[in-house]
């Protein structure tokens, strides 16, 4: 991984250096520094706080009127400290590569490399199309981390497009997965969108080797099974925004007692009311199953999400959300006020939630942040 990243970031400052010589090309330095802090109102009382820095460096490198050359490189440089009342836990941090990428697209076409962000669909709350990134609809910031491959995208005059790519080196568990991916076998998928009527419709693919003693260490290294994705999803305006969006996994038979089959399924409905400034309101449903069986047997999860936004002023949003989830009769409910300068943002997150259900898999901080009931306060400046 060290010596990966050597190579990458030498790569990256050469390119740097030789196209900054030239009068087309713009090098652009920015970033974000986001500071938090966290109480959870239970017994005894949680509290974190955490920061983080993430410097960008961007390049764009323009060879003829309809062909460039661009990269971005990014780190992630972030901490928490945790405590329970006043009496100290427990501390972390990361630096680490954020994006590292180079792209050379024309008017049509464009091929990126590096550690990128691919993500794809038309759901809003729950995406079962989340297959190479981790965002959390409850993170006002939207990160997440990246994936190690290379990304070809080509786009018609009639606005379909196809994407293609090849992953490697990426043995962490992305989105839903709860195996990793073997680090050094290639994953390869692709994706068609195409027109439908007022809308579109997306079918993706993808394969991949995971190795099962990512998951279970008792198992032999290298313990390798073949898992086959598919996804559909499309999306139109009606006058409410409609969209569907599936995702089925099949895995090989094995003998370590892993589920052969997970099918995940959503429907959602928006629509923005004339009230005042505008009150906007997103519905959907949402379905994960797992089992030897498609759909049936297994065991599985029901959802059902509902996200409200309202533009108080000029600078100010209030938005909420509410989860239902059958069966457990279990909710989850948030509300976020922001207040937006020029370069700065202020939160102010309010949580209602069970204190041992955890709806969605978060990249922050390695902790269930929104369990039991709290409040987090954010403030992030943009340069």
């Amino acid at each position: 991984m060290v010596l990966r990243l050597k190579i990458t970031f030498s790569f990256l400052l050469c390119f740097c250096i030789l196209m900054a010589q030239e009068d087309s090309t713009k090098i652009t330095f920015n970033g974000q520094v986001t500071g938090w802090g966290i109480g959870q109102f239970e017994n005894p009382f949680g509290i974190q706080l955490g920061g983080r820095f993430v410097p960008t460096l961007l390049g764009n490198f323009n060879l003829t009127p309809k062909t460039k050359i661009d990269f971005e490189t990014s780190l992630n440089i972030n901490g928490s400290a945790n405590f329970t009342g006043l009496r100290y836990d427990s501390v972390m941090g990361q630096f680490k590569p954020y994006r590292v990428w180079v792209r050379y697209s024309t008017d049509k076409w464009e091929v990126r490399l590096g550690l990128q962000k691919i993500n794809f669909g038309s759901a809003k709350l729950f995406r079962p199309l989340m297959w190479f990134d981790g965002m959390d609809v409850r993170d006002p910031l939207q990160l997440t981390d990246g994936v190690y491959g290379a990304l070809g995208r080509y786009y018609f005059s009639n606005n379909a497009n196809i994407w293609l790519w090849t992953l490697i080196g990426n043995k962490n568990p992305k989105g839903y997965e709860a195996i990793g991916t073997a680090q050094w076998q290639p994953e390869i998928g692709g994706r068609v969108q195409l027109p439908a009527g007022p809308g579109e419709m997306a079918l993706s693919t993808n394969f991949r080797k995971v190795d099962v003693h990512n998951l279970i260490l008792s198992a032999p290294t290298n313990t390798l099974l073949n898992e086959k994705r598919i996804g559909l999803d499309g999306k139109w305006d009606l006058g409410i925004g409609l969209w569907f969006e599936s995702s089925i996994t099949v895995l090989d038979q094995n003998t370590y007692n892993l589920p052969r089959v997970q099918d995940s399924w959503n429907l959602g409905a928006d629509y923005t009311f004339g009230i005042g400034s505008g009150l906007g309101m997103t519905l959907e449903y949402f379905r994960v199953h797992a089992g030897d069986k498609f759909l049936v047997k297994g065991t599985s999860v029901n959802v059902i999400g509902s996200m409200f936004t309202y533009p108080v002023s000029i600078l100010d949003n209030v938005s909420a959300m509410f989860f239902y989830i059958p069966g457990p009769n279990l909710m989850l409910n948030y509300i976020n006020w922001s207040r937006t300068y020029d370069n700065w943002t202020l939160y102010a997150i309010g949580y209602w939630n069970p204190t041992s259900f955890q709806l969605l898999s978060s990249q922050s901080q390695g902790k269930n942040l929104f369990a039991g009931k709290g409040i987090q306060l954010m403030v992030n400046y943009n340069f």
